[in-house]
């Protein structure tokens, strides 16, 4: 049985008209298929010159934060008309939108789905003719609509590559996009030839769209949270909204320690937030943060509660976390996240670098794998060369992409970062500051050592708010202790 207070914008896109469906109350019939919403969904719809376009979730523009989104539809539904004599100028208007979207575009040509560019606002699929918000939607309407009980996987799948834990049922890559008209996926990005570029370069390409995001977050009328640990990402966020920073409330999820306990003894994951901890404690009190500790001891999360979330969310991460966030946030508001930052590190083996052989690829990503599979070469590479097909993987190869680089932006972030969203976006709200892709293809063309090295993070931080680079990320040391060890 489906809860629906557990659920974000449900919605269904079908090829075909479904027979009956408890789950959705209402339908707009598209040239190649068929719109399934309930109350709860919001979504905009317009029209014009015979196409139409609906957008479940919410856009921006970076290069304008004062744009509003009725403008914003109306420029892209204007590109998407001239798609065929100008198709580069609707696919770089679709690079520069950030948000948590889907979109639908259907005329008498086609019907059209795009995601935002990791598909933040999950979406799944099933024969490449249903898809659907939610992957427990999919799994109940199989079984109702066509009386079809998909099988559970065997494996925990931790959302690897585009596998569920529903077989048969993946997550849709967010830079493809999908024909109605021919029932298949295509790629639009990469659409041109892969170049390292200088740091500086990236740093003058991308430095000013922060501000323009900051203009929206303003107008936004939100409340805004914003998750702080001790690492370099969350201080850049940290530094880009320095100009509101009175208007946010920071946080940090957080285990009780006592006077007693000694951060050697500690166990490895428990160490972790210890460090946390006290670099948080240093950036509250020297900054002057409005923030607050939600220690995960002071929540008893009732078993019926997490027993309930674990079948209609596709992630496998914390579900104390989505009790918590619906117990302490407010509805109508913002998680400003920073997840996304790791495209612009190393986060896979050097040697992978540049690299596309499939024995090299399988080493980068299996420690992403089920437990069980991770030592399992044989079945790791069946379903790589099945993910390889489904995703057209051989045309990021062609313009010479990073490939271990896009496979964490299309799989990592694309499946496992937008199914965790899926715990708290019934609450809250998640806002990316790089959630676009003009951002992220800026990011990945930093040269490894650049990225290694986080240079473009600390840049960022030292032209915003360059004090906070006074605290190492990740470390009890400040400044002024490296340089004494120098």
């Amino acid at each position: 049985m489906i809860n629906s207070n557990l659920l974000n914008n449900p919605f269904v896109f079908s090829t075909d008209r479904l027979s009956s469906s408890a789950i959705f109350d209402y339908n707009i019939e598209l040239d190649y298929g068929y719109f399934y919403f309930n109350r709860e969904t919001v979504f905009s719809k317009i029209e014009l010159d015979g196409t139409t376009l609906i957008l479940i979730g919410y856009v921006l523009d970076i290069r304008d934060g004062l744009k509003g989104e009725d403008q914003i539809l109306n420029e892209l539904l204007e590109k998407y008309l001239n798609k065929h004599s100008e198709e580069d100028s609707f696919y770089a208007f679709l690079d520069f939108l950030n948000g948590r979207y889907v979109l639908l575009f259907s005329n008498q040509n086609d019907t059209n789905i795009y995601t935002d560019a990791t598909s933040m606002a999950p979406l799944f699929y099933y024969k490449n003719n249903l898809f659907s918000s939610h992957e427990i939607i999919l799994r109940e309407l199989i079984k109702g609509e066509y009386d079809i009980q998909l099988n559970v996987s065997e494996y925990s799948m931790k959302n690897f590559l585009d596998y569920t834990d529903t077989e048969e049922i993946y997550s849709f890559n967010p830079n493809l996009f999908y024909s109605g008209m021919d029932h298949k996926f295509y790629r639009y990005f990469p659409r041109k030839k892969f170049k390292n570029q200088t740091l500086n370069e990236v740093l003058q390409n991308t430095d000013i769209y922060y501000s323009h995001q900051l203009n929206w977050l303003k107008n936004s009328r939100r409340n805004i949270y914003l998750s702080l640990t001790g690492g370099f990402d969350s201080k850049l966020s940290l530094a880009i909204v320095k100009p509101i920073i009175n208007d946010i409330q920071t946080f940090t999820y957080m285990y009780r320690f006592w006077e007693s306990e000694n951060y050697n003894e500690l166990n490895q994951y428990r160490k972790i937030y210890y460090k946390d901890q006290v670099i948080v404690n240093n950036l509250v009190y020297n900054f002057n943060l409005n923030h607050k500790f939600f220690y995960f001891e002071d929540y008893e999360v009732p078993s019926e509660y997490l027993s309930e979330i674990g079948k209609h969310v596709s992630s496998n991460h914390s579900y104390k976390l989505s009790y918590l966030t619906a117990k302490e946030f407010k509805s109508n508001s913002v998680h400003l996240k920073s997840t996304l930052y790791e495209l612009a590190k190393l986060p896979y083996n050097g040697s992978a670098d540049m690299r596309t052989e499939d024995e090299l690829m399988i080493q980068s990503i299996k420690r992403f794998a089920p437990n069980e599979l991770q030592q399992n070469y044989k079945e790791l590479n069946k379903m790589y060369q099945n993910y390889i097909e489904r995703n057209l993987v051989d045309e990021i190869i062609e313009y010479g992409y990073n490939l271990p680089l896009m496979l964490y932006w299309e799989f990592r972030m694309g499946n496992w970062h937008s199914s965790i969203t899926q715990e708290t976006d019934f609450i809250v709200d998640t806002f990316i500051f790089i959630n676009c892709r003009f951002l992220l293809d800026q990011l990945i063309s930093l040269s490894m050592e650049d990225r290694k090295n986080n240079k473009y993070l600390t840049s960022i931080i030292k032209r915003n708010w360059p004090a906070l680079n006074y605290f190492v990320a990740n470390s009890f040391d400040t400044l002024e202790d490296l340089i004494e060890i120098r």
